[in-house]
């Protein structure tokens, strides 16, 4: 996708996405001219609100926003603005200490978007205002989202009702490797970590499903066969057999120190099992999941995903 910052405030953002519904439920094409004229603003203005519209994807939810309060319209424009790449950057530039101008300097270097950054200030500064994620004038961040912490822990039960953070905790985890996810596995990482309380057994399903995927990925772009190959640790054979994974991986997961990494994927494909299966043929009884085995399972899951994504397509022992 190429990334475009309209400069245009949010207010007509959402009174286009109204519109853009009325005209398409008449059948029409949404009509720049008549819609200027209906708003009070220029063409251009309409423009731009269009093109933000399309590219924060709100096209696709533009029912939910014409039947909407002003309350619910911010809360959808939101989730729209945390998944939208450029933004979701400048967020973590700025957590990381820079000042506004060279984050979104560094943003528009990244996306390769030809804009004044005092533009994409402004109009970042109205968005995440308008969608309560900044309060004031400096970018300070809001109560719903307030500054991280330092200690990475901390960050994550910060992360884990709060989707925003939590994909700056999963970026922060990653590093590199998170550009190399798809978004279906990237989506699963971010489910299981805001399930982690909620929903221990569906963190743990998602976050298998996510290490799953990712093995077949591994093995799809170094042109090995797995089609035949279930679950996690039959991948992971498969893939030390042709020497994409290291003979060792030695992580340290709560002080334990872990020689081979087929072991690692044993342990997280019989979580996996315990989470995915009713109840257990020898007990009779099904397995409860507690918070502190999903937050276990998903903290392994990931720093898998990046030794395997280091070791694979970097050449790095990294755990």
């Amino acid at each position: 996708m190429e990334f475009k910052i309209y400069p245009v405030d949010a207010k007509w953002i959402i009174e286009v996405a109204e519109l853009y519904e009325k005209f398409k439920k008449e059948g029409k094409e949404l009509d720049k001219k008549s819609v200027a004229k209906a708003l009070g603003v220029s063409e251009s203005t309409v423009q731009n609100a269009i093109g933000a519209f399309k590219q924060l994807e709100l096209d696709k939810i533009s029912d939910k926003i014409a039947n909407s309060n002003l309350e619910s319209q911010k809360q959808l424009f939101r989730k729209a603005l945390q998944s939208y790449k450029p933004f979701l950057e400048f967020i973590f530039f700025l957590e990381k200490g820079d000042d506004p101008n060279k984050a979104i300097k560094k943003v528009l270097s990244i996306f390769e978007i030809r804009r004044k950054s005092e533009d994409v200030i402004r109009t970042f500064r109205n968005w995440g205002s308008f969608a309560g994620i900044f309060k004031g004038k400096n970018f300070e961040l809001s109560e719903y989202i307030k500054s991280l912490k330092p200690s990475i822990i901390e960050d994550l039960f910060d992360s884990l009702n709060n989707e925003i953070k939590a994909k700056i905790w999963i970026k922060k985890i990653l590093g590199a490797a998170e550009n190399y996810l798809s978004n279906e596995e990237y989506e699963s990482l971010l489910r299981s970590i805001l399930n982690i309380v909620k929903d221990p057994r569906e963190a743990v399903q998602s976050a298998g499903e996510a290490l799953e995927d990712f093995l077949r990925k591994l093995a799809h772009d170094k042109e090995i066969d797995v089609s035949r190959k279930n679950g996690i640790y039959q991948i992971a054979e498969e893939l030390r057999k042709n020497n994409v994974l290291a003979s060792k991986h030695v992580p340290i997961l709560k002080g334990l120190q872990v020689f081979l990494d087929r072991d690692v994927f044993e342990g997280l494909a019989a979580f996996r099992n315990i989470a995915h299966h009713g109840k257990d043929k020898e007990e009779m009884k099904k397995w409860e999941l507690s918070e502190e085995l999903a937050l276990s399972y998903v903290i392994q899951v990931l720093l898998c995903i990046k030794s395997l994504y280091y070791y694979a397509i970097e050449s790095q022992l990294k755990f």
